[in-house]
């Protein structure tokens, strides 16, 4: 199948490689195909592309590179139910990329998970405290002290 993508042109996929998105994404309801894109050789990032709509590509990162304890039990109970929190996930965070010298954020509130099987997911929001929507990518200082002042910063943007 053919996709038409503003910023790739078209793209030859198979339709098994498709991820759905049955209720759609976040501000996006009728953004229910996407397509996983490499971004280029060795880069963490990749392309979440819409099928549905030609104008939608995100960049996306595994939050698992930024926060090794991040809750996937949490996220396996939504998409397998309680009984079920064995199966494979596939995890992505949505990142912004303003020009520089701004920094890179991710939102690590509401990822997007699917069921690896399926190939059918869902944007969930965590209610966990520990996340912001604008996690700044950056070096942790060394001195805990910083890192403080850094988290404050963090604080003051992501309040209204």
């Amino acid at each position: 199948m053919k996709i038409t993508s503003e910023r790739f042109g078209e793209i030859e996929t198979d339709e098994k490689e498709l991820l759905h998105l049955p209720d759609g994404l976040i501000g996006f309801p009728q953004c229910t195909r996407v397509l996983l894109l490499e971004h280029k050789p060795g880069s963490p990032f990749r392309w979440l592309q819409s099928a549905d709509q030609p104008e939608l590509a995100f960049v996306v990162i595994d939050p698992l590179e930024l926060v090794p304890d991040y809750p996937l039990d949490a996220l396996r109970k939504v998409i397998f139910g309680a009984n079920n929190s064995a199966g494979d996930l596939a995890v992505a965070a949505i990142a912004t990329v303003p020009p520089a010298p701004a920094p890179i954020t991710v939102n690590l509130v509401a990822p997007l998970v699917f069921d690896a099987a399926t190939r059918k997911g869902a944007q969930i929001v965590l209610s966990d405290s520990r996340f912001r929507t604008r996690h700044i990518l950056s070096q942790q200082p060394a001195d805990p002290k910083e890192s403080e002042k850094n988290e404050q910063s963090r604080e003051d943007q992501d309040s209204p």
